[in-house]
């Protein structure tokens, strides 16, 4: 019988009346500096936003993150965010966000004809095969919110089409439990 002993939890949420939405977080992302440098070939304002989506991205995602809140069993709240944007050939190379907490990706601008999503690394090899085990998120559109465990590495394949894909990242901080105590509410 299967016994798993470790568990990689992800979550996936679809964001209600996303068209509507989807104008006033471009109307918002518009508004920020992109910049590209030698080391990363995508465009972010991760360096020029000053944090100005924070707030409102918890507004903005509130029904889906007290959902997450419930289904994780955490408290927590927005760290940090940020808009990425890829162009003909943009790509991200393998990283991750932190060594704890979950990080989160909206998929703003996103055609799953021509865009792939995020690749993760499971953390450990296949033990039949000894092959790392890459894995798709399935079904990503635009108005998918998809968060998981910050530690996990993760890429992004280049972007082969001349859409551009657009997504907008954050990092979610647990608060630690003050033992038996749970607030739900992000």
């Amino acid at each position: 019988m299967k016994e798993p002993i470790f568990e990689f939890p992800s979550f996936r949420y679809e964001i209600d009346d996303w068209n509507f939405k989807k104008k006033g977080l471009l109307n918002r992302i518009n508004k920020s500096e992109f910049l590209r440098t030698p080391l990363q070939p995508f465009e972010t304002d991760r360096s020029t936003n000053n944090k100005s989506y924070i707030r409102y991205l918890e507004e903005f995602l509130r029904p889906e993150l007290q959902e997450f809140c419930e289904e994780a069993q955490v408290t927590c709240s927005i760290s940090d965010a940020w808009c990425v944007k890829y162009k003909k050939g943009d790509r991200q190379e393998i990283h991750n966000h932190r060594s704890w907490g979950y990080s989160g990706v909206l998929h703003v601008e996103y055609d799953p004809r021509v865009h792939s999503p995020a690749v993760f690394v499971a953390p450990w090899n296949d033990p039949a095969t000894d092959t790392t085990l890459l894995v798709r998120p399935k079904d990503i559109k635009e108005g998918t919110l998809y968060i998981a465990p910050s530690f996990a590495h993760h890429y992004v394949p280049p972007n082969i089409s001349g859409k551009p894909r657009t997504v907008l990242v954050f990092d979610l901080l647990p608060e630690l439990p003050s033992h038996q105590s749970l607030n739900k509410n992000v």
